[in-house]
């Protein structure tokens, strides 16, 4: 019995914005005018780019404008994709709507990479779909993407908070006292007396103002003391079992281009412009695509990345153009606490669902707790709408309160109205 070809749609790939019209199972009509646009000025000025920037309004749709990038130029050029998210929630969010909105093909990599799904692992290394993975995933010293040919970096804004980290020492006051004290007494003649008396006081902060207290020893000074915590660090550090050894090794040698920062939890020691080219997964990449909202001007993008050359694409008028109207209450102008408590009750009652975005974890929890005692609602937090944000947009009335974190975080239309 002969074997019959199994028969393949055949999509243009004269361009991304070109490809996207013949996909027949996506579940939009088409491309906003911006999107298709920004598509236009890629094809025509970026595609042998090593780094491009395209910048959009919020809201504009850059998720899908990244995506369909990827999809054309695994398609037409057989290269190994990686788009790259913040967050493992976002990671969700953006394959759900690639392959149930976009009619993408995608794999989201999350967890242990001794856990990947062997299939989907296998569809990546042969260009036949593209990886979804967080920032964390891709810088760290093991990644499992050591050879894509384009990495899509979604919310490159929010990169300060995650490429430097690898190069990043964070002696946490909670967790390596004893290393924190040490590093300490070599800079602690640096800081002012009041400064000093927080750094001395065990437990917690005494108050918000000592939460909140963030100081960078001058750069002449941290260079005076070099010698000195070397000397401290490689003591303290050569029988310590976390990560801290292996991040000390990475930046002992090249001190002069750090800044070493004190708080009351922590000690934080990182470079300026993080040495991206020496993380072979992220510089041997043929291509990298940086998207954000707030790309920044000055070199910001540069330094956060530790590119030098940049091109930045953007659609004229951009920023006069938004999806959307948003009300914004600012009832500390004119209410007391008890009253702002009650009014915000209110609204949460009218909205149905709400989402709420406080400073902390302790806070979070804090949150949530005076949710359920003053309206009795179900609540959510980050990890329980991580992988699915069914469970909390198929309520009639929940909260969803989330820590420190408004990455891209998607609840369009009746979704949830109320931030």
């Amino acid at each position: 019995m002969a074997f019959k070809p199994i028969a393949t749609l055949s999509l243009s790939l004269e361009s991304p914005e070109a490809l996207f019209r013949d996909i027949r199972t996506k579940k939009i009509p088409g491309l906003l005018s911006q999107q298709a646009d920004l598509l236009r000025e890629y094809t025509k000025k970026a595609v042998d780019e090593a780094d491009v920037a395209l910048q959009m309004a919020t809201g504009g749709g850059k998720t899908l404008v990244g995506l369909l990038i990827g999809e054309w130029r695994r398609r037409k050029f057989n290269e190994r994709i990686v788009y790259i998210c913040p967050t493992n929630q976002l990671v969700h969010q953006v394959a759900n709507l690639a392959i149930n909105l976009y009619g993408l093909k995608v794999h989201a990599f999350v967890g242990k990479k001794a856990d990947y799904d062997p299939a989907a692992k296998g569809e990546y290394i042969g260009a036949e779909a593209i990886a979804i993975t967080s920032y964390s995933s891709l810088f760290n010293n093991s990644p499992y993407f050591q050879d894509p040919n384009v990495l899509i970096l979604d919310d490159a804004h929010s990169g300060e908070n995650y490429i430097p980290k690898m190069w990043s020492l964070r002696i946490l006051r909670s967790e390596h006292q004893t290393i924190y004290e040490a590093v300490a007494g070599v800079f602690l003649d640096q800081l002012s007396i009041a400064d000093q008396q927080r750094v001395r006081r065990s437990g917690s902060p005494a108050s918000a103002w000592d939460q909140n207290w963030v100081e960078k020893i001058p750069t002449p000074k941290f260079f005076e003391r070099i010698p000195e915590l070397i000397s401290v660090l490689d003591t303290r550090l050569q029988e310590d079992k976390s990560d801290l050894p292996y991040v000390w090794r990475m930046i002992r040698d090249h001190l002069p281009a750090c800044h070493l920062f004190f708080s009351t939890r922590e000690i934080l020691i990182r470079p300026l412009i993080p040495p991206t080219f020496t993380h072979k997964p992220f510089t041997g990449a043929k291509q990298r695509v940086y998207m954000s909202a707030t790309l920044g001007e000055g070199g910001d993008l540069e330094r956060i990345t530790g590119r030098a050359k940049i091109l930045r694409l953007q659609v004229n008028g951009w920023e006069r153009q938004g999806i959307g109207r948003r009300f914004f209450l600012f009832p500390g102008r004119s209410l007391a606490e008890a009253d702002i408590d009650n009014l915000v009750a209110k609204i949460m009652q009218k909205g149905g669902r709400s989402l709420v975005i406080v400073p902390s974890d302790d806070n979070a929890v804090e949150y949530r707790e005076w949710v359920k005692q003053k309206l009795g609602y179900e609540t959510f937090d980050a990890r329980s709408i991580e992988v699915s944000k069914t469970p909390f947009v198929t309520k009639k009335q929940a909260v969803a309160v989330v820590a420190n974190r408004y990455d891209g975080i998607d609840f369009p239309d009746n979704e949830c109205r109320i931030l």
